[in-house]
This record gives C-alpha cells, structure tokens and sequence, in this order.
C-alpha cells in the first residue's frame, strides 16, 4: 500500500536524527510496548503459576470434593426422577385403561333403561351369548372357553342349577363387555386380567382372557363359594366405598376413585401383581352398582428396579408407605438386613400379600429410616454396619390404597430409592490428588518453555502486523488532512480485505460521497421542494374527496336515522288504543340508534315491545328495524302465543345477523294487553309499575328469556309473567341508556332515582310522566355526553 504524500508542516517542531528518530514511528512504538508488556506478562504468569501450584493440591481437594458433591447429588437425583417418571408412567397408564373402562361401564349402567333393547338383541346374537353350564360339583355357573370372555356365576346366585333371574338378566346387561374387554387387554398396559365385577348383590365375574375361575378358585381358595365374593376377597371393601357415596363433598374432591389392593405373589404363576378396581355407581349416585378391575403385572417394573446399578455396589428399593419394600436386588436385601416373608401366613381369605418391611430391619438406620411425606426428593447421608452410605428418596404419584380387612380406604403413596456407598462415590477424589501431585514439577517446566517460544513468535508477529498496519493509517492520516483543505477528490490505495482495508474502502467511499453532496446539493435542494409540492397538490385533492365523502355518509346517516323514527308509533296511533294513555320517547346516541320500541293493535289485543341492541350506530339501528318488521308482520299473521311468538321473532334475527355476519344480539321484552292483563314474555329491564294508591312495584324480566340472537332456538329459555292492572296503574318500560346516563363525576343515573320520578308524578297522564322522566335525566347529565340511546315508553290505565 502506498502513502498518500503531503507537504511538510511547517508548524512542526525539529525532528529527532540517529537512533532516537526510530522511536518517532508508530510502529517501532507499538513493536516496543507490545514485546515488553508480553515478556513482563509472561515473567509473571511463569513466577504466579508455580507459586500456585504449591497450593493446588491442597485447593483441589477442596474444590473436587465440592464438585463431587454437587455431581453425585445431580447424577443420583436426576436418574431417581427419571426413574420416578418411568415408574408413574408405567402405572398411569394403566390406571388410565381402567379409568376409559369404567366411564364405558358407567355409561351402560346410566343409560340401562336406554340401552335396554341393544343388551336383550345382543345377548340373543352367538358372539356376545353367554352360554353359562353348571357345575354340580363346584356348585357355580361357567361359560365355554371359545367365548370371548369368561363368565363366573357363583352357586349362591342360582337355585337348583338354574341361575336367579334378575342375576342372569344382569350377565345379559353386560354381555357387550364381550367386545371392549378383550381390547383393553391387548392393547395399553401390561395386564394380566381385566374384568367386571357385578354389584355386592350378584357378584358374578366377567374376565378376559378366558379363565377357568371355577376350577381356580376352587383348587386355591377353598370355601370361597360359601360366601359373597367381595366378603370373602376382599372384605370391607365394599362398605369403604359405601362412605364415599355417602358423603358426596368428599367424593368431589377424589382426584380418582381407582383403588389400589395391596401387591401380591400371584397364585397363578403372574409374579408380583396388584390389583386396581373402580367402583360403579346406579344411576341415582346413590349406591354401589358392581365395579371394574384390572390385574397389572409388576414384574418388569421389578426387574428393571433390581437392574438399577449405582457405582459399584449401590442398588435400588421400591417401598410402599406403610415401609413395606416390594422390589429390591438379593444383595440390596442384604446390605439393608431385610426380613423377607412371602405373606403365605397373612392371607386377606385368598389373597397372599408380600411383607418384607423396613421396620423390621435388623439394621438400627433402615428400620428409623423416614420416608418422604411430598414428592420432593430426600437426598441424605446415613449409616449402614459402620459405613456411611448416600440415600435418594422419591415418592410416587398417589393413589387411593386398601390394605386389607378392617382398613379404610387411604392415600397410598409408594417411593423409589437410590443407595450408594460413600466411599465409592468418591474414589476419584483420591486418584485426582495423586495425579496433581505428579503433574505439578512437569507443568512449570513446560510452561516455561512454552513462554519463551510463545514470546518469540508472538514478537515476530507483531513486527510483520504493525508495518502493515502503519502504512495504512498514515495514508488515512494523510488524505484526511487534504480533505479537510477542500481536495475531496483525494482516494487512497487499498491492498488488503482485512478490517484496515476495510477502513481504507470507507474513507474512499465517504470521501466520494463528500464530493458528490458538494456538486450536487443545489440540484437536490430543488428536487427535494418539486416533490414536497407535488405531495402537498395530492394531500389538497385527497382532503376535498373526503370532504365530499363525508357529506355523502351523514346524508345517508341522515336517512337511516328519518326511516327509524317514521317506524316508531306516532302520537295519533297511541291516542286511539282504548284504555290505555301510552307515551314514548326515543333519542339516539348516534345519528342511528339501537334501541327500539313500538305498540301496535290486532283484533282487541295490544302488542307493546321494548328492546335494546348491543351497542348503537347503523348496523344496531338496522339490526332494530328488522325486529320492528318481524313483529310487526308476526301480528298480522295472528300468531297469539306469546312464547311462540317471540321464539318465531328470535329464529328470524338470528338467520339474518347470521347472513349479515354480525356479532350484534338485542335484550327484548314484548307485553301483550287484554282487559287489564298485561302478558310478559323475553328479556329486557325490569317493569316498574307504580299503582294507583303509589304503591311500587318492579318485574324482574331476566328470567323470561335470552338475549334474541344468540342462538336459533331458545324456546326452551322463554318464560311468561301476567300483571293485572287497575285503573290509574302506570307502567314504565325503559332501556339502560336512562339508568347508565353519567354526569360530569361519571355517577350514574340509576333505576331508583327512576322510580322516585316516576312514583312522585303518576297521579299526572303519561305524556307528563314521560316529559318528567326525561327532564330529570338531562338535568342528572347537564353538559355531559350521553354515551347510550335514550328510551322510555310510559303506559296508563285509564
């Protein structure tokens, strides 16, 4: 790269000669206090690393320890949560089986009068037929083993060989279970069995797979069909559900009403099994109606419990609440001291459960080991024959657990723990001092050596980089300096891409746009004002077509509004209806209002409705008109039910909005009068009717129906009210923009300032009552914006 020459300044002082004039450059400069600050640099790195190498050994053990602890801590509680995880998934997703099982047994129990029909045609259909034989010898009913499930019927439940009725009538009731319970069988969790179990009063037992659960039982559990089913399996049971039925409030707050048994050595070969069941209500919620069930495997969970391996003896438990431990490896047991019993002494009249509890421990820590009460994870140091041992606790997620006869149904939360011993947690800690200490000589030396090699080939290229980079920066110098003298045709030579050469690329590019700006500002100052001009010609034409357009739309505004006053009843019209002295007053808040009343007359009956659109302006006041002509066109049609009536109306606005695509809906109340009864039928604001002897009465309308538009049938919603009314009576009907009217404090106008009005003048005729009402809420308003359209309509008897 070349320098851009420039005379000398003659401003400068004497230059330096010889060997001083060196020290003058920029780059003998920045070489000098480079290499120097690199070599003290160097010189004390060297002298602080063995200095601190002396300390290291000491420190590292510190610091490895601590790492180890946070490590150990972090490995052993992130594999117990995952561990955690997959254990509650496992068992979740069959609890989530038998739940999707139940809802379906649930759903033919409360549609039984429904499905009736279906239940009679499918038991008389071969695949859903329950051929049941009985067995003399056994004394119980069982169907065939080609049948999809298998079904149980117990000897108590029949007469001679012959099935009660009502109990067969209940296996036919059950029979399309002989399409879902092979499903969840196969398909979800591992499950040994899945079954239905019918209600305390016939217990019969519906299976899949097929099983031969006469001959089992008999062969296992000996006397079993002397007694109920529940009684003698599980006794107790039934009657725990019983207080769960009795106490609805308690029921509500059950996340889940599947009931755990407790594990147990299947007697058929299974393994480690526990059994789930969900009970099943009547229709009513009012007794216990027979329950679903599902026999889940827990040997794979087991086994990959047992398979857990932690450093190099360390091993994994799983354990129920009450510290019975269910899985563990054969030398966990031994470095816990358990007491294994396979339970064949503690049989619940068939049932074997396992008991191998902590308490039983001959080991001091385990027996007093406590479990945890939240599912946070315990993570603690305790004692083992002399030796400290690391232990991680994890409970599981909880479900409603039943131990056996005499207990109540509880909240059974298992646990999952992780043990470890000590010493082997922290082996590496020893190796690492070691190896410290033998790398401590090696590591200065090459450091050292490495210094001095870094230094030179560091000076080296700091010597190459600085004459490269000085070249170009006293080129720049240069060319800002003619610059700043008026020559912005200066450019300097660029040889490089680097970040220099980049600079070099910016000073050329700004020093031709400085040229540019400068020969051609006068041009650009005129072609800046011609566009401004021209903008300012297309804002003027813009401005007059708005102008125009406006006056366009409060035109047609203006129309809207004349069309939606011509509908409302003129004066002449109310003064016609015999007995009755009706007054009306409607004022928008826009040009076009949404609020709408009208009183109309068909064959002696006077049709008065009342009504308030969402909101106000043009769609709200089309929205009005529309009403106006429904009713309108539905009195002429002599429709007479008022429900009917209003259900017709609401039907026609819905199609409409639904056609406009509108999110708009009406409050609409309509009364119908006949020889002084008056008929109310929808929803608006409350009738205040004050009598003759000042007595104030108000009708609530929010129970006679919804809001019209909102749905295409509400005639189910629409309710009726009948009001007698005697000469003087006076009845007000108004919309919100009367009682939500705000002054300048933003108070509202309110209903019982309303009632006040119009009880201290309905002695007056209603053209009064109607000016007085509204003279009053001009005065609340004063010089305040009303917001809302304003109605009311004032009715007298006379």
């Amino acid at each position: 790269m070349s320098d851009v020459q420039s005379p000398q300044d003659p401003r400068k002082g004497p230059e330096l000669s010889g060997v001083f004039a060196r020290f003058k450059k920029f780059n003998t400069k920045f070489l000098l206090v480079t290499g120097f600050s690199v070599l003290i640099g160097a010189l004390l790195n060297v002298v602080i690393a063995r200095q601190g190498m002396h300390t290291l050994s000491g420190k590292s053990a510190y610091e490895i320890e601590s790492g180890l602890n946070a490590a150990n801590r972090e490995y052993l509680t992130n594999h117990l949560a995952d561990k955690a995880q997959h254990t509650n998934f496992v068992l979740g997703q069959a609890y989530a089986d038998l739940e999707i099982l139940s809802g379906i047994a649930q759903t033919m129990i409360d549609r039984g009068d429904e499905l009736k029909p279906l239940f009679e045609k499918a038991a008389s259909m071969p695949f859903f037929h329950d051929d049941l034989v009985y067995n003399p010898e056994g004394n119980w009913y069982q169907n065939r083993p080609d049948e999809p499930t298998g079904v149980a019927v117990w000897g108590y439940l029949g007469n001679k060989g012959t099935i009660l009725p009502e109990v067969q009538g209940s296996v036919n009731d059950t029979s399309l279970l002989n399409l879902v319970l092979p499903a969840f069988k196969k398909y979800g969790s591992d499950k040994l069995q899945v079954y239905y179990v019918g209600p305390h009063t016939a217990p019969y037992v519906r299976v899949a797979p097929w099983a031969d659960m006469g001959s089992s039982f008999d062969k296992l559990y000996p006397g079993h069909n002397e007694k109920n089913w529940y009684d003698f399996f599980f006794p107790n049971l039934v009657e725990s559900w019983g207080k769960w039925i009795k106490d609805p409030e308690q029921l509500k707050k059950l996340k889940s009403t599947i009931t755990v048994l407790a594990p147990y050595e299947d007697s058929a070969g299974g393994g480690m099994v526990i059994t789930a069941f969900h009970p099943l209500w009547n229709k009513e919620r009012t007794a216990f109606a027979g329950a679903t069930a599902l026999d889940l495997t827990l040997g794979q969970l087991i086994e990959s419990i047992k398979d857990v391996r932690l450093a190099q003896s360390g091993f994994a438990f799983l354990v129920q609440s009450d510290g019975n431990v269910l899985a563990i490896n054969e030398a966990g047991a031994g470095v816990l001291r358990l007491r294994s019993d396979s339970g064949q002494g503690q049989k619940s009249e068939g049932v074997a459960a396992l008991q191998r509890h902590l308490k039983d421990s001959s080991e001091p820590a385990v027996a007093a080991l406590s479990l945890p009460q939240n599912e946070s994870i315990d993570y603690h140091e305790f004692t083992i024959g002399g030796e400290a041992h690391i232990i991680a606790l994890q409970q599981l997620a909880g479900v409603n657990g039943w131990k056996g006869p005499g207990a109540d149904i509880a909240r059974e939360n298992w646990t999952l723990a992780f043990v470890v011993p000590k010493k082997e947690l922290y082996a590496s800690l020893v190796a690492a001092q070691a190896a410290i200490e033998q790398s401590r000589t090696s590591i200065v030396t090459q450091q050292v050596v490495a210094t001095i090699a870094s230094l030179l080939v560091l000076m080296l290229g700091v010597y190459l980089v600085s004459r490269r980079m000085t070249g170009t920066l006293v080129a720049l110098s240069s060319g800002a300096t003619r610059m700043r003298e008026g020559d912005y045709g200066v450019r300097i030579e660029v040889n490089s891409a680097d970040e220099i050469g980049q600079l070099g690329v910016a000073f050329n590019e700004m020093a031709s746009e400085i040229e540019a700006y400068t020969n051609n500002l006068e041009e650009l100052v005129g072609e800046r004002t011609r566009a401004l001009e021209k903008a300012n010609e297309e804002i003027s034409e813009l401005n007059a077509k708005l102008a125009q357009e406006n006056i366009r739309l409060g035109a047609e505004l203006n129309v809207a509004r004349q069309l939606q006053l011509m509908v409302l009843p003129a004066p002449s019209e109310l003064q016609e209806i015999p007995g009755l002295d009706i007054a009306g007053y409607m004022a928008p808040a826009d040009e076009v209002g949404g609020d709408y009343y009208d009183v109309l007359r068909s064959d002696g009956l006077v049709k008065i409705g009342i009504g308030d659109v969402t909101g106000h302006g043009l769609e709200s006041g089309v929205l009005m008109l529309m009403v106006q002509t429904a009713v309108r066109t539905l009195l002429a049609a002599n429709e007479k039910d008022p429900k009917k009536f209003l259900s017709i109306v609401n039907k026609v606005i819905y199609q409409n909005i639904q056609r406009i695509r509108s999110d708009k809906n009406l409050s609409l109340t309509l009364l119908d009068y006949s020889d002084g009864q008056l008929q109310l039928t929808g929803q608006h604001e409350d009738l205040i009717i004050v009598r003759k002897d000042g007595t104030l009465d108000r009708v609530e309308t929010m129970g006679l129906g919804l809001p019209i538009g909102i749905d295409l049938d509400i005639s189910d919603f629409i309710g009726s009210i009948e009001v007698a009314l005697e000469a003087g009576d006076v009845v007000t009907l108004f919309s919100d923009g009367i009682t939500e009217a705000e002054d300048s404090s933003e108070e509202q106008y309110g209903i019982d300032r309303l009632c006040q009005v119009i009880s201290r003048n309905h002695e007056r005729n209603s053209k009064e009552i109607k000016d007085a009402i509204i003279e009053d809420v001009l005065a609340h308003v004063g010089y305040n914006k009303i917001h809302d359209d304003i109605t009311v309509l004032v009715i007298k008897r006379v």
